[in-house]
């Protein structure tokens, strides 16, 4: 059996571990499509996608494969129908495994028939909410009322989880869906509890120069030489991007929304740093994670049409010797090409196009002026172990 998940191990910690020791008492593999240079919640991953591809790699992960910007950076419904698309393509994933606070599959999968086949009166709703202010998550929540467990659809794993079985029941997926309870640090816990704290605690301490290494399954000198990026490098760059724009070079920019983009140029005019601008332009009627999305969106001209449920193309970043037997059988029936050497894939692709300028453009956060060059993708060759 073959088990995928969907990470960004943005850092790589003990929970991870946690969750790949378990999928393993029950599957031979697991395969992680991991998010390449940008993260969900908008912004730069805390090192370059290699480095997180080589700790998966050391702690139990069998293959790496890159889960493309247009999803990566994206709403959790596009962000979970990527990552299930790429499992779909690859067409060897028997299973897909993902945390929840739920821990309850059956929970999991009722919520996500109710969503996946929403009524009229729902919809309605939920256009109503909006329409009245409420951000995009509240407005799910308070239609669903009485239907669905409002705890369920407010904790960000629990929305993920159903999510990826949305996108299951949509694309007609052999693939069963397996959740593991998510114990001991919430995603967006500040607390440490024994050896377990949340990715965004780690990145808290990472910044202040704590020690982690009670917090994590390896050696930090491993990975620590280029770490952490960070997304105040790109200050200018978003700003003077921003700045030179009309309203009209934005509205086809990913999530964005009618009138919002003459928001962010006003705020843009009236502010010089990534964070002034997403606190300037944040209302009640969007979440922060979005708004710093179209933020990094409008700075890597990803629009509209680069998205698609359907992935053009496979980008492996990281194998062991299991991976490489996957990887072989996966190129038999694999409803896309497969791509273990960037400079190697000739196809015309806007997908494949935007993650060479989210990578380039991410290398410019690094903390190693080195380390800042462009071209990497057509460089750096997938890790083996």
């Amino acid at each position: 059996m073959i088990t995928g998940i969907t990470a960004e191990y943005n850092i790589f910690h003990n929970g991870h571990k946690y969750q790949i020791d378990e999928i393993k008492k029950r599957s031979d593999a697991v395969v992680a499509v991991m998010s390449g240079s940008f993260v969900q919640r908008g912004d730069v991953a805390v090192t370059d996608k290699w480095t997180r591809a080589k700790t998966a790699l050391m702690c139990g992960v069998d293959l790496v494969i890159e889960l493309p910007a247009c999803y990566a950076l994206n709403a959790a419904p596009n962000f979970a129908s990527g990552a299930v698309g790429i499992m779909n393509a690859l067409g060897v994933i028997d299973s897909i495994a993902f945390g929840s606070e739920s821990g309850d599959i059956s929970q999991l999968r009722q919520t996500a028939q109710i969503m996946e086949n929403e009524e009229t009166r729902i919809s309605d709703k939920i256009k109503k909410y909006i329409s009245d202010g409420l951000c995009y998550p509240a407005a799910i929540s308070k239609a669903y009322d009485g239907l669905i467990d409002s705890r369920l659809l407010s904790q960000p794993n629990n929305i993920l989880a159903v999510e990826y079985i949305r996108a299951i029941i949509r694309t007609g997926s052999n693939i069963t869906p397996v959740t593991i309870e998510r114990r001991a640090a919430g995603h967006h816990d500040t607390l440490i509890r024994g050896n377990i704290a949340s990715a965004s605690k780690i990145r808290e301490m990472i910044a202040d120069n704590e020690d982690i290494s009670a917090l994590i399954p390896y050696d930090l000198s491993e990975i620590s030489e280029n770490m952490p990026y960070s997304l105040s490098r790109l200050d200018c760059a978003v700003i003077s991007k921003l700045r030179g724009a009309k309203s009209g070079d934005l509205t086809n920019i990913s999530e964005m929304t009618e009138g919002l983009e003459n928001r962010i140029i006003k705020a843009a005019m009236e502010n010089d740093n990534f964070v002034s601008l997403a606190d300037a332009v944040k209302s009640k009627c969007y979440t922060m994670s979005k708004i710093r999305r179209i933020l990094l969106a409008s700075l890597l001209d990803f629009t509209k049409d680069i998205y698609s449920p359907s992935p053009e193309y496979i980008r492996v970043l990281g194998m062991n010797k299991t991976g490489a037997d996957i990887l072989k059988r996966a190129k038999k029936v694999c409803s896309v090409p497969i791509i273990t050497k960037a400079a190697d894939f000739k196809r015309q692709s806007p997908q494949f196009e935007l993650d060479i300028r989210a990578t380039d453009i991410a290398a410019l956060c690094a903390p190693n002026p080195q380390k800042r060059m462009g071209g990497m993708d057509f460089k750096t060759s997938p890790v083996i172990m």
